[in-house]
């Protein structure tokens, strides 16, 4: 008989998520730029109509509300950024389709120390040799081979809403993460 804990953790699949704390500090970054811009176009001394700037202040103005825009719905739709599951793992901005557990050489778990930007935590997955991810956009091979045997495939976890050690908990249920420090 088997354990019902056990057989629900080689079936899970797990699915993380951006930190929308990023999200709210991009919108709060832009819609000043944004509340500027109104007010130079409402109260400040004009454009003057034989140049093009008008046509640059309708351009600058759709650009600033098209970046809130998408901040906004990126903090709705909560895309997935990493699943984790066993078929493998899923990168869906990188890779078009699962990368198996079996093509994969080795997982590493890389911390930066704190630094002017904080400290940062990456998860580094290096396909098997001569194996290549099944990346979304096609590039050159000989880049893409070149590119994945000296950086592997990167994840920040600093990036992903779950803690570092959660994420690596759900790698090490179907291959082990080495520690590594950078």
């Amino acid at each position: 008989m088997t354990d019902a804990r056990f057989t629900d953790d080689e079936t899970r699949t797990d699915r993380f998520h951006h930190r929308s704390a990023l999200l709210w500090g991009l919108i709060g970054l832009i819609t000043p730029l944004l509340l500027v811009f109104l007010f130079a176009v409402f109260y400040g001394p004009g454009f003057d109509p034989a140049s093009n700037d008008p046509y640059w202040a309708v351009f600058f103005g759709v650009m600033l509300f098209g970046l809130v825009a998408l901040c906004l719905w990126l903090l709705r739709r909560r895309p997935v950024v990493m699943t984790v599951g066993p078929e493998g793992i899923l990168l869906p901005i990188a890779f078009s389709s699962p990368l198996p557990w079996s093509d994969i050489h080795r997982i590493r778990r890389v911390r930066s120390p704190s630094s002017l930007t904080g400290a940062r935590d990456w998860l580094i997955i290096d396909p098997s040799p001569g194996v290549l991810a099944p990346l979304r956009l096609p590039v050159w091979r000989r880049l893409e081979l070149w590119f994945q045997r000296k950086h592997g495939v990167r994840v920040p976890l600093h990036g992903l809403d779950a803690d570092g050690d959660l994420v690596v908990r759900s790698v090490e249920r179907f291959r082990p993460v080495t520690e590594a420090r950078d």
